[in-house]
């Protein structure tokens, strides 16, 4: 499986570092920027420190305190903050790397998708995106994994198709080692997608709960369903390139077959489901019987198809 290159991007474009100080003797921890400009007018770091009543507090004034220069409970520290959002929440330097701004998971942030305008993922197949760069499981999820050790997973364009837009999603799992899995109401009927293989959950896209069409309409970006770090066996019995490419067209030749054969069956007023020449209408949880889209997501969708022989 493809990891991205190390000269790919590991850190967010929007994050910022900034020299901060903090009284150690205060109960509440107030972080101020030392930026060099307003270093003159900051009494903590100048011989007026003496005049402080936090310090008088601390201590009996020392004629001889001012000579130091500075006041002795002064801490500085390094923060760095995202400089997109519109407040600034400083995080400390050595904790930063534990956030997605200190590693190639920026690229799935919501500040980040919202200000940088990144480019759609490249590649299709017959009007279904098919990013070349991830790998796909055979019940149509997708892992990204990073060179840095981070991944990501969701469902692809063609179950996005498929379902139309999401009304609700739910999560079964937020963190540990899972197959993680989420219940998506599309349609008036709860479908359950899971990842076939485990790996150590470490979150959750929680906006899709007050965005849930992000799912569909932005698969690859916005619409991710799971963050971890992989294992060694999460890879395992994914396809990617061309035996991804040839799988694809398997699938849209055997759905387009499935539907066909599911109209001769359907209501009189059933709604249309296939295209002339191209691929079937999307939304298929609106336009067919409940008993026929759910034998249609058993078997290509859900985690049952994932041990389904690839071509």
């Amino acid at each position: 499986m493809r990891r991205r290159k190390k000269s790919d991007p590991v850190t967010c474009p929007f994050l910022r570092e900034a020299q901060v100080g903090y009284c150690q003797t205060t109960s509440v921890r107030k972080l101020i920027p030392l930026a060099q400009s307003a270093r003159s007018a900051e009494k903590c770091s100048s011989p007026e420190f003496v005049t402080c009543s936090v310090f008088r507090a601390q201590r009996a004034p020392d004629p001889d305190a001012a000579s130091s220069g500075s006041c002795p409970f002064l801490r500085e520290s390094l923060m760095q903050f995202c400089s997109a959002a519109p407040v600034a929440k400083l995080v400390p330097y050595s904790e930063a790397l534990l956030s997605r701004c200190g590693n190639s998971g920026f690229r799935f942030c919501e500040l980040y998708l919202s200000m940088a305008h990144p480019k759609a993922p490249q590649g299709a197949l017959d009007g279904v995106a098919l990013p070349p760069a991830l790998s796909y499981s055979s019940n149509h999820m997708w892992l990204d994994v990073s060179e840095d050790g981070t991944c990501h997973a969701g469902i692809d364009a063609f179950l996005g198709h498929a379902l139309g837009a999401a009304e609700r999603i739910s999560y079964v799992w937020l963190k540990g080692r899972h197959r993680p899995a989420a219940i998506i109401t599309a349609g008036g009927i709860d479908f359950e997608v899971m990842f076939p293989n485990p790996m150590l959950l470490t979150g959750c896209n929680l906006y899709l709960r007050a965005d849930p069409a992000r799912l569909t309409a932005q698969p690859y970006t916005a619409g991710w369903l799971f963050e971890g770090v992989p294992e060694p066996e999460t890879s395992d019995n994914l396809m990617q390139g061309d035996r991804a490419r040839a799988w694809m067209e398997e699938e849209q030749r055997r759905i387009n077959e499935h539907l066909q054969s599911a109209a001769q069956f359907s209501a009189a007023d059933a709604q249309p489901v296939l295209a002339d020449g191209g691929l079937f209408a999307p939304g298929l949880p609106r336009r067919l019987p409940r008993e026929q889209m759910v034998t249609l997501f058993h078997e290509f969708f859900s985690p049952f198809a994932s041990g389904r022989k690839e071509p």
